[in-house]
């Protein structure tokens, strides 16, 4: 198949989807306003210098639908809803797939009416629509998309590099003693929704029943000098590590290295950082939300407490330092439940079929040669 996608370039999402349809053989586009080499894809880059937000949109349209009949392809892939969906959905272009990530569907459509307005315009407009959990495909629907229409896809895991035992070298790296505690965040520091700000404050807490515990930050996107700024003025610095983006071939370390994992966003849909320290054995603490029950039951696959409940967070974590017997029995079953439900391949295997079979029955009904 000749597949374009509308993404967001540099991302590792973005990455990994289409990384899989190169592998598959399929002749792979990305159109994008963030540009960036994927091996084995053609990028085109849809820029358009225009500072006024509605005009930059517009003449982007333009170049995607220009585009869209230069490349002539099979499907048209969208991810994201807000911004990337608009183009999709108002290129025309059938067979047209949605797939949501989050905030584009959890907060971004209902920050006015014209944003909802045009949410709910692509998600009808659109023939299928995926999502990494079931709760987010409900709200997709509760926004007007066909249920009918809609499947669960994970981003998954690679199960080959993400597994108990996975050390790299990380305590030596950063100076952490053999022994001590470790608790791991990795999230964006782009969105105050992910509560970073909880985490680094609930540090000299922890270190005042565990003196010897290390704490690691680490994000994908955004500048983490507020929350260094936070831990300096909190007198943590010596045991705070802001360690920036991870390497994605170096994460598997770092979260096998981990004793605990905390993730405590107050809107979220699967993160894939869950499921990746899930597959590590690393026990997890996370926010009660909806995708993350999904996976973690409390006190069966990890540990859950309530987005900003900072005294709750704090009792989990010393809890998981203060339990190995808690630690490996959540992190056996964790491992269990990503090995059953997560694998990065079968997923996309999955998302292949169904591509297939709408562009089958696309042609069969006569819209595409």
């Amino acid at each position: 198949m000749r597949i374009a996608y509308l993404s967001i370039g540099g991302h590792i999402h973005t990455e990994r989807w289409l990384g899989y349809s190169v592998s598959r053989g399929h002749d792979v586009h990305l159109l994008t306003v963030q540009p960036s080499p994927i091996d084995g894809v053609r990028v085109h880059d849809i820029r358009t210098g225009i500072p006024v937000k509605p005009l930059h949109y517009a003449v982007a349209l333009r170049r995607v639908r220009r585009l869209l009949r230069e490349i002539d392809p099979d499907v048209l892939h969208t991810h994201f809803l807000t911004g990337y969906g608009y183009w999709g959905a108002f290129s025309g272009f059938h067979p047209f797939i949605m797939t949501v990530w989050g905030d584009d569907v959890y907060l971004t459509p209902h920050q006015s009416f014209l944003k909802g307005v045009l949410a709910r315009a692509v998600l009808r407009r659109a023939d299928l629509v995926t999502g990494d959990s079931d709760d987010i495909l409900e709200h997709a629907v509760a926004m007007g998309a066909d249920r009918s229409r809609c499947h669960t896809i994970q981003w998954g895991v690679d199960l080959d590099r993400f597994r108990p035992g996975a050390e790299t070298g990380v305590r030596e790296r950063l100076g952490i003693p053999a022994g001590a505690p470790v608790v791991i965040s990795i999230r964006s520091f782009t969105q105050p929704y992910y509560n970073i700000d909880v985490i680094v404050g609930i540090v000299p807490r922890v270190h005042a029943a565990r003196p010897d515990t290390h704490f690691i930050f680490a994000g994908n996107e955004g500048d983490d000098a507020g929350f260094r700024r936070m831990a300096g003025e909190l007198g943590i610095d010596e045991r705070a590590h802001f360690v920036g983006k991870i390497p994605h071939e170096e994460l598997p370390g770092y979260l096998a290295t981990s004793d605990v994992f905390v993730s405590v966003p107050s809107v979220d849909a699967t993160a894939v950082s869950l499921l990746e320290a899930m597959a590590c054995g690393t026990p997890v603490v996370v926010s009660s939300l909806a995708s993350a029950l999904e996976w973690v039951s409390d006190g069966e696959s990890g540990l859950t407490v309530a987005p900003r409940d900072a005294r709750a967070l704090e009792s989990a974590v010393l809890r998981l330092i203060d339990s190995p017997d808690l630690r490996r029995r959540l992190g056996e079953r964790a491992v269990e439940i990503v090995a059953g439900r997560a694998d990065h391949r079968a997923h996309m295997a999955r998302m292949e079929e169904l591509t297939e079979s709408l562009v089958e029955r696309w042609r069969r009904r006569g819209g595409r040669d």
